[in-house]
């Protein structure tokens, strides 16, 4: 079938931010804060991502996991000065941190500060940050297609309530995850469909008090769950805490492909399904849960890995593992090799890593010229994103392909003509931990002797 029909163009912005996780959101602010006419179209109806829509206050990358001192900085702590809690005293660039708030892997490092986001409370905060840069916040859109003039995205698709009409920017960042735009407009991506990570619908439960003892309970009975047929797959379980007595629950598990609607539908009704299963059986046979009642699922269900650009630059799971070095490094990962498996239930390996460059090149698609991609989509391997596709490191992306994008509309330059040493120096002076300050980071956890460092045993 062939639809033909007149669409109206609902805008010109300078930059168009296509998804308003947490890269997007990042890449917003930084985009309006350098002056550039922003545009924000997130499907949702509210910013976050993960943090707010999958229900994940966690900061994950945001620190060395060795020595505790964040790695991700500029806007990011913005945003946790905003909307987190925690009980950090002073600078947080100099505070270290407990690298999770998750009730098993915050056992670790007992002396050091707590963090997590006040979930709610970044929803409104990252609306009030947002519209005070200057960006214009366009809810419940999603991006339906691309128009292409040569090596260039001229117009972008959107579907919503008024039906379908087209927005004309001069750049674009693309931090949909699933890479939408760059995938709409040609450019080559990659996506392992049989190995790619399973998606999980996270679930709140309240009126308990989750200790690492409660944990392992938990796992006992899903295990025999597994065991007894009633469960095919889960993860974990995780649980972290919301706010007292309040918890959010890591542990179901589908495999199956996050932009293929059916799977993406199948994964939130099955989500759905184990979520309650697994709640009225810790209700039954763990004592803690005496008391204890269902809040709700997440409005929806997380997805770790889709499809991936090919960049100008990828990064490798022997990037990770060597923290390799980038002369166009805009910002920093730091967190585990999380990698969820997709046949197996439980706990996996989390393997420690030191902080490592993400590369520009790795936000660059191939084959376009105005676009930029940040998060999880990023040009890496499938075994690299099990370390960089988590909230923080996204945020650092977003900050540097925001940045960039403006650069690229003030100076009236594409994506691989601007001069890297003086993006990189914007992005220093907007508080990002690059260069020298990465260096001096990496430096206090090289320094600390293997007794002193998290153990790997507290992520299971």
């Amino acid at each position: 079938m062939l639809l033909s029909r007149s669409v109206d163009i609902i805008a010109r912005p300078d930059v168009l931010v296509v998804g308003a996780g947490c890269a997007g959101t990042v890449a917003a602010l930084a985009a309006a804060r350098a002056g550039a006419d922003t545009l924000v179209v997130e499907r949702g109806g509210f910013a976050g991502g993960y943090i707010t829509g999958v229900v994940g206050a966690s900061l994950d990358g945001f620190v060395d996991l060795r020595s505790g001192l964040p790695i991700v900085g500029g806007l990011a702590f913005d945003l946790a000065r905003a909307a987190a809690k925690t009980d950090a005293k002073g600078d947080l660039a100099s505070t270290r941190f407990r690298f999770n708030a998750e009730v098993g892997q915050s056992q670790s490092n007992l002396d050091r500060a707590t963090i997590h986001f006040d979930i709610e409370r970044f929803k409104l905060e990252a609306d009030r940050l947002m519209q005070a840069a200057g960006a214009r916040l366009l809810y419940h859109s999603v991006i339906a297609d691309a128009i292409c003039e040569g090596d260039r995205v001229t117009g972008v698709v959107v579907a919503n309530k008024a039906g379908l009409s087209v927005v004309q920017p001069k750049a674009i960042v693309d931090a949909s995850g699933d890479a939408d735009v760059a995938a709409f407009a040609g450019a080559p991506y990659e996506q392992d469909l049989d190995a790619q990570q399973p998606m999980s619908l996270h679930f709140r439960v309240a009126g308990f008090e989750a200790t690492p003892e409660v944990r392992s309970q938990c796992g006992q009975v899903l295990e025999q769950a597994r065991a007894d047929g009633r469960l095919r797959l889960y993860g974990g379980p995780w649980m972290a805490p919301l706010s007292p007595g309040e918890y959010y629950f890591n542990a179901t598990r589908f495999a199956g492909d996050g932009v293929n609607p059916d799977d993406l539908s199948a994964a939130e009704i099955q989500g759905r399904e184990d979520a309650r299963l697994m709640f009225d059986l810790f209700k039954e046979r763990i004592p803690a849960f005496k008391d204890a009642y269902f809040v709700t699922t997440g409005p929806v269900v997380g997805v770790r890995e889709t499809r991936r650009i090919v960049g100008d630059q990828t990064l490798s799971i022997d990037d990770v593992r060597g923290s390799n070095a980038y002369d166009d490094a805009v910002c920093l990962g730091g967190w585990w090799l999380d990698r969820h498996p997709v046949g197996s239930s439980g706990y996996h390996e989390h393997v420690i890593t030191r902080p490592y460059d993400i590369s520009y090149g790795t936000l660059v698609p191939q084959g376009l010229s105005n676009v930029w991609v940040a998060g999880r989509c990023h040009s890496a391997d499938s075994a690299a994103l099990a370390s960089s596709r988590v909230t923080l490191t996204c945020m650092g992306m977003g900050q540097a392909a925001g940045t960039a994008a403006a650069k690229s509309v003030r100076e009236n330059l594409g994506s691989r003509e601007l001069d890297i040493p003086s993006l990189q120096d914007e992005l220093v002076a907007a508080g990002a931990i690059v260069g020298a300050r990465a260096e001096q980071v990496r430096a206090v956890g090289d320094a600390m002797t293997s007794d002193q460092m998290p153990s790997a045993a507290a992520s299971h």
